[in-house]
Parts: structure tokens; sequence; C-alpha cells
């Protein structure tokens, strides 16, 4: 059993050196009518460019959420998916009995609390006439303080539910605009009109519009070749931002290495969850090949290009760098001005692999 499986060894590594070194011929005029076209290239000297696909995200600690104050219904959503907002801006409105009760507490205490002065200066007086002990005085400004106390707590639940405090005397309303904390773009409303939600039940999720992130998905080839402050420039944006993760693992489900870019300020170029073109800066790529992706080929788990030379095409394996749209970055040990098939290669590797006529 050893032996055979040495011998299989032997024998993929004896087939892969001599296709290497085969030579599919053919003629000019068989390559023509076989729909073969020949591209010259060479090496080029490259800016170490690699293009991705992108997705504009907001950070996790970028997102806020907006919960109801109190138990209330919503009456009106304000805003939408996808729209920017100010702070301050009204994004939901809510009506409820707990707004009346909120806001008659902070009245009564601030009546309280206007009564209380009121009595500790009245007393103040009275003891410097000699009229009251001291005890009723210092019991005066104690209540004064509870008082004020009060006030106080009852002035932040007021805030906290988002109700404006009112010096009206009796002014009460039985409605509330929840308002944005922040400026940024609405992530998802997560209520709709007519809905009876809980105190702290999540209403609109906001995201802060600086600073975004890139997500782009490369190959494990691709990603050999980037590393941590990599500049990535998008179209028409002033600012590049910066590679920030290299995943060190390959994604089970795309089979692709996730690469993250950290965008500073991106100063309105792009949207939340909006598909870029990406262009990143690669730091150690400084030559290599552009071929069409036609001209590339597999076999055995190698890719390949059929270089024209004197009576066919002879096969050569190339490592790929990096793949756009309608090309490749390869690097080949390539003579000056070679020419390789760029149309008709599947016509040439069936003729290579012995699966069919070349063009006889």
């Amino acid at each position: 059993m050893r032996l055979w499986l040495m011998g299989v060894a032997l024998g993929l590594s004896w087939f892969a050196q001599a296709a290497e070194e085969a030579l599919v011929r053919m003629t000019e005029e068989q390559a023509a009518r076989m729909g073969v076209v020949l591209q010259t290239v060479g090496a080029t000297t490259m800016e170490g460019r690699l293009r991705l696909p992108a997705q504009v995200m907001v950070p996790p600690a970028q997102i806020e959420v907006v919960t109801a104050p109190l138990p209330a219904l919503v009456t009106k959503v304000l805003v939408a998916y996808g729209e920017t907002v100010r702070k301050g801006q009204p994004l939901a409105r809510l009506q409820g009995a707990a707004f009346l009760e909120a806001q008659r507490a902070y009245q009564e205490a601030r009546a309280q609390a206007a009564l209380a002065a009121e009595n500790r200066q009245r007393d103040e007086a009275l003891f410097a006439d000699g009229i009251i002990s001291q005890a009723r005085l210092s019991a005066s400004r104690a209540n004064e303080r509870e008082a004020a106390a009060r006030l106080a707590e009852k002035r932040q639940a007021l805030r906290l539910a988002g109700l404006a405090e009112s010096d009206e005397p009796g002014a009460i309303h039985d409605a509330m605009l929840l308002r944005a904390p922040f400026d940024g773009v609405v992530l998802e409303a997560m209520v709709q009109p007519g809905q009876r939600v809980d105190a702290q039940t999540s209403l609109v999720k906001l995201g802060r519009l600086a600073p975004l992130w890139l997500e782009m998905q490369a190959s494990a080839e691709q990603a050999a070749h980037l590393s941590l402050g990599d500049a990535v420039s998008l179209p028409g944006c002033a600012q590049p931002a910066r590679v920030t993760l290299v995943a060190s693992q390959v994604q089970m489900a795309s089979q692709s290495v996730l690469i993250r870019a950290e965008m500073d300020k991106p100063g309105g170029c792009v949207k939340p969850f909006q598909f870029v073109q990406a262009e990143v800066a690669k730091r150690h790529l400084a030559g290599g090949t552009m071929v069409p992706t036609a001209a590339l080929v597999r076999h055995q788990g190698k890719s390949w290009i059929f270089l024209a030379v004197e009576g066919g095409f002879r096969p050569l394996p190339v490592e790929v760098e990096d793949e756009s749209p309608g090309s490749v970055r390869i690097k080949a040990e390539l003579p000056a001005n070679a020419r390789i098939a760029v149309k008709g290669v599947a016509a040439i590797k069936a003729a290579w692999l012995g699966l069919g006529a070349s063009g006889e």
C-alpha cells in the first residue's frame, strides 16, 4: 500500500512537470479557426493597488438606541431608516398618563419648595424679633432643604422623561416629542404609530457618522499583501481610510478574509450600509503582470496561461496576486513582449489535455 501511494505521488509530480514543459502544437491557421486571439503582455510597474468591493458600516460603539422614558402610546413616528438627523430633532411623538403624572409631581414639588422658602424667610424675621425659638428656625430651614431636594428629584425625572420644565403654574401636557441626542443617521425605526410601549422599550436606533468602517472581503492571496495602516481610498472622499484589521482566518461561509478600514472623517462622502469600490494601497507588492481574466485557466489546483511560442503554445503556471472585474494580476516569469492567448483558451486547454483535436 505504501509503495502504491509513493507511486501515485511520483506520478502526479511527473505529470505537473510534464504539463509545464509540454507544447501544445498548433499552427497560426489552426489557432485562427479555433477563435484564438493573442495579446502582448509584459511586466508592469505597479503602484501596488488592490480594488475590492466594500460596505460602509457603523461601528458598534457609535450606535445608540433611543428608548421610551415612560409607558406611552406612540402617536407619530417622524423619521425613517437612512435619514440623517440633527441633535434635538424630533424622532417620535408619545402620549400617555405617565407624562401627566410626572408633570403633576414636578408642579407639586415646585409649589412645596416655594412654600418652604417663604416659611423659612418668615421664621427668620420672627426669630430676629425674638418671637420664636432657634429650634423653630432650624426646623424651617431643614424643611426648605428637604423641599429643594424633592424638587431637584422631580425636575430630573421630568428631564429623563424628555419633558420640558414649565414656569407656568398648572401647565401640564399629555404628550412629548422624543428628540435625537446627537447628530447621526437613523439605522432602524422599531415602532409604528398606534403601538403601546413600556418604559425602556427601544424605539429608534441611531448611529454617529464619524468614524465609519469599511468592511471588505479579500481572498487569502490578496490578504497576504495587506498590512495594518495601509491607505484605502474611495471615489469622492478626500481623506483616505486606514486598514485596522486583517482577519487571521478565512471565513467558513465565503472562504474569504475580512479586511476592515476606519474612516476618521468621512465628511459625508459615503453613507452607512452603502456599497462602494475601495482601492487599497498595498505596501508589499512591487510588480506583476496584468492579463485579462479570460486568459486564465485552472488545472490541478493551479492557474495557467498559454504562452505563444514557435510551433504552438506552452502552458505556463502563474501565481494570482490580485483579481478585479475583467482582469487579474499575475506573477510569472515572462519574456519581453510575451504573447499569450486571451480568447479561445478553452480549445487550447482541450488540446493540451488530449480532450479534442488541435484544429485539424
